[in-house]
This record gives C-alpha cells, sequence and structure tokens, in this order.
C-alpha cells in the first residue's frame, strides 16, 4: 500500500501496487544499464581500429558514459522527489535506448562519443528512480533484501554481458561485432519499459517546486571534464596544463561559494546541507566513490590488457569472469545476515579483501604474464566477487540512513553521482596509466595502473573506519525542513 495526493482535496489517498512487480522493475533497469558497462571495454580494441580512433578519442570513449551518468542523477533525483518517478523512470530508458543505438551505428570520432554521452545520462536518470523507488517502497531489513538483489542483479549481468560479448566478438568480423556488442542491451531495455508501464506504481504527487541548481551541475560537471582533460591528454604544452589546473581551481572556489549563495537564497543547492552536515553520510560518499573508481578502473585496464597484450580471445575472459559473478550473488546473500550480526564494520572487512585483491592483482603482473596471468588474475577474481558482494549493499543501506525521507531521491542521486565521477576520473587516469608507453600497454604500465586502484581502495578502506561510519545503529538526519520547504517537505 503507498499513498498519493488526489488533485481534488490534496489529501492522501491510497494507492495499491504490487511490492514484487515494483521490484522486478528496479531489477530489469539494473540489469540492462550495467550490462552495457559490463561489455565496453571488450569492444575497445575493436573500436579504436574501426573508427580509427586515437588514445585521448578511445579514453574519452571509456569514461563518457560515466561521465553523464553522474551528471543526470541529481537533476533526476530531484524531480523524482518531487513529481514522482513512474514517468522518469520511463523516459530515462528511452534516452539510454537512444543512445545505445547512436553508438552503435557511429561511424566516426565524435558520433560514437555523442552517443555514449547521451547514453550514460538516460541511464543516471534510471538509476536516481530506481534508488529512490527502492527508498520509497522498502523500509529496514526489506530494504537492505532490495539492494542485495539489486547487487544481485548487477552480478547477473557481469556474467551474461561478458559471455555475449565474448560470442560476438568471436564468430563475429570484428568491425562489425562491437556494433552488436553495444547494441546487447536493447533486449533487456525494451522488456524492461513494458515491465515499468505494467509494473511502477502509479503514486500521484502533489506538483512542487524543486531546485534544480542547474548552475551548480553544470559548474561540476565542467570541473570535472578540466580535471579529466590533463589525464587523458597527457602531451598537452606546459601552458595548457597550467591555465586548466588555474581554471579548475578558480571553477572549485567559484561552486563552493554558488553553493553557499544559492543555500541564503532559501533554495536547495546541489550539495544538500542536510546531507552535507552528515558526517557519516559524506564519510559513507567517500568510500562508495574510492571503492566504485578502483573497482571499474581495475576491470577496465585489465580487460584491454588481456586482449590486446595477451591476445587472450574475448570469450576467454568472459567465461573467468562467470566465477567471480557467482561468488558475488552468493555474498550478497550472505551479507544480509552478516550485516545483521556485525553492522557496518562488515563494510570494513570486505574493502580489506578487495584491498588485498589489488595489492595480489598487482604482484601476479611482476612474476606472470599471458595465459599464466590470466589464470592468476581469474583466481582472485573470485575473491573480489565475494569482496564486493559484501560491501555493496551494507555500503548503499548505512550511508543512505543518514538521509532524511524528504531527500531520498537526493541522497540516492548524490551517492551514484560521486561513484560515477569518480569512475570517470579513475577510468581515464588507470587507461592513461596503461596506454602511457606510446599507446601500447605493457606489463609495467599494468602494474603501475593498479596500484593506483590499490591505493584508492586502501584509502576507501581507512575511511570506513571513521567512528562517524562505523556505528551500530546510524543515526537518523532529524526530519529538518530544507531551505524552502515546510515540514512535510514540499516547498
Amino acid at each position: 500500500m503507498a499513498f498519493g495526493v488526489t488533485r481534488a482535496t490534496g489529501q492522501p489517498a491510497p494507492v495499491v501496487y504490487d511490492r514484487r512487480a515494483t521490484l522486478w522493475c528496479c531489477l530489469g533497469a539494473g540489469f540492462a544499464t550495467l550490462l552495457d558497462g559490463a561489455v565496453v571495454a571488450f569492444t575497445a580494441p575493436s573500436v579504436q581500429s574501426s573508427l580509427g580512433l586515437g588514445d585521448s578519442a578511445t579514453l574519452w570513449f571509456l569514461s563518457a558514459f560515466s561521465l553523464t551518468f553522474g551528471l543526470g542523477l541529481a537533476p533526476a533525483g530531484r524531480l523524482g522527489d518531487a513529481y514522482g518517478r513512474r514517468g522518469l523512470f520511463l523516459a530515462g530508458l528511452g534516452l539510454f535506448l537512444i543512445g545505445c543505438v547512436a553508438s552503435a551505428g557511429a561511424v566516426g570520432t565524435w558520433s560514437v562519443i555523442l552517443g555514449r554521452l547521451v547514453q550514460g545520462f538516460g541511464a543516471g536518470v534510471i538509476s536516481a528512480q530506481v534508488l529512490g523507488v527502492i527508498q520509497d517502497v522498502f523500509t529496514g531489513p526489506d530494504r537492505l533484501r532490495a539492494l542485495a538483489r539489486y547487487s544481485a542483479a548487477g552480478a547477473a549481468a557481469a556474467i551474461a554481458g561478458p559471455v555475449l560479448a565474448g560470442v560476438a566478438l568471436w564468430l563475429l568480423p570484428a568491425e562489425f561485432a562491437w556494433r552488436v556488442v553495444l547494441l546487447l542491451p536493447i533486449p533487456f531495455t525494451l522488456a524492461t519499459i513494458a515491465l515499468g508501464v505494467r509494473g511502477l506504481p502509479r503514486v500521484p504527487r502533489a506538483r512542487r517546486a524543486t531546485d534544480l541548481d542547474l548552475p551548480g551541475i553544470a559548474a561540476l560537471g565542467l570541473l570535472v571534464v578540466l580535471v579529466t582533460v590533463p589525464i587523458i591528454d597527457p602531451g598537452l604544452p606546459g601552458a595548457a596544463i597550467v591555465a586548466v589546473c588555474v581554471l579548475g581551481c578558480g571553477l572549485a572556489v567559484g561552486l563552493a561559494c554558488w553553493e553557499r549563495h544559492y543555500a541564503r537564497t532559501g533554495r536547495l543547492p546541489l550539495f544538500a546541507p542536510a546531507l552535507m552536515r552528515s558526517r557519516g553520510y559524506v564519510t559513507g560518499n567517500v568510500v562508495a566513490l574510492l571503492w566504485f573508481g578502483s573497482s571499474l578502473a581495475f576491470h577496465t585496464v585489465k580487460t584491454i590488457y588481456l586482449m590486446q597484450v595477451c591476445e587472450i580471445p574475448a570469450l576467454a575472459i568472459a567465461l573467468s569472469l562467470i566465477p567471480s559473478a557467482l561468488a558475488r550473488i552468493v555474498a550478497s546473500g550472505w551479507g544480509q545476515r552478516l550485516f545483521a550480526t556485525h553492522g557496518p564494520p562488515l563494510v570494513t572487512y570486505g574493502l580489506v579483501v578487495h584491498t588485498g585483491c589489488l595489492a595480489a592483482s598487482a604482484g601476479a603482473t611482476a612474476f606472470s604474464d599471458g595465459w599464466t596471468l590470466f589464470f592468476v588474475l581469474a583466481a582472485i577474481q573470485i575473491a573480489f566477487g565475494l569482496s564486493s558482494g559484501v560491501v555493496e549493499p551494507p555500503l548503499r543501506v548505512v550511508t543512505l540512513a543518514f538521509s532524511p525521507s524528504s531527500l531520498h531521491g537526493v541522497a540516492a542521486s548524490f551517492l551514484q553521482l560521486t561513484q560515477r565521477l569518480s569512475a570517470t576520473v579513475c577510468i581515464a587516469l588507470c587507461t592513461g596509466v596503461l596506454l602511457a608507453f606510446g599507446g601500447t600497454a605493457s606489463s609495467a604500465s599494468l602494474r603501475w595502473a593498479t596500484i593506483l586502484c590499490a591505493a584508492a581502495s586502501a584509502v576507501a578502506t581507512a575511511a570506513s573506519f571513521s567512528r562517524y561510519f562505523r556505528t551500530d545503529a546510524p543515526p537518523t538526519v532529524p526530519e529538518t525542513p530544507e531551505p524552502g520547504m515546510d515540514s512535510s517537505g514540499v516547498a
């Protein structure tokens, strides 16, 4: 049972919906978007040769999705809080579908990057609604179970995506196969649209003004691009790098001043004060962004190296990921029970394992190569899967427990925003290190890229020891209204 608002009286009206159907919509959306993330690294060598992409363009191809994914989250989360999530959920799926077709049908550098940008923005709109719906519909242990199943959907995508990509790259000509791989999310996206039309709750909400803080979002996006440019193109002249650094610092100061001004005018800035004042929420974001960025970056550089240097077939790489994905699914189930016993420290335990796996992977590159390295990394990957399944659902539950109910969409979106922008920078940085020696990967460059990932994971582990995060019961943020809202959260 859920409650909406009638147009005639403005009073709550009961709306009955099937929570199971709602959860399946969320899982379907998560599977479709995460499937794309699981296959894109497999296409990089073929896209680079087929479209004649330079190193910088290849890095943009790999990073563009995460950049606009993050930038789409903030406004979509706020609009979902204000006007309901169903319409935005379906609109996001439509954008994702358009971007998917555009990138797969690209005929040049900018068209494939533009397609990825559109697809990423659609995925951000979708993800904001998925996490918002889970926050709205499920509470307590049910919320943890829903998030664990969402994590399991991601693990299922990590199985299906690489296997399908490997088969396509094995059976089809290289110049055609990468297009088929980029089209893989389409059937699942269409199925999710059908599920969403029938299964998402029609919960009417009172139309109210909402603060999107578009200048803040634009400034943050430009800041991320400025940080990413020297990483993607390390050959920039010294004067250009100095100019980028000066402009970036000025933009960061300007963004901070703007956010304070925006809050003083009685509106809700991108960096919502109620969330930024919560040390537990901020700490959880730091942990999540470093963990997620290091994971995605390592997966990307490892796949490129094994395909480009070791010449290991994509299908073999895909099959090697299945045990890891299954371990992640199993660990997600364990995580529910372990979290009930250990609480937030469980996140730290999982991060210790994750950091150890990255360190072991870096060490393996010094003593093995080719198929030997492939099998060693495949074995270590199983421990990766176990740690990810243990870390992900509790990390989200603990972090989001610090947000007020009126900001569920904002809190979930900002958490995803920090993760995706971190992924943009980490993928660009680590891939840049991998290709730093004449555009060709080597065991030494792979080792340094992996060490960077291990360092980021180690910092995340250290942050998870914070007393603001490691509490048996995360304090609920007081339901104080944000600037411009009354006690009910309505402007």
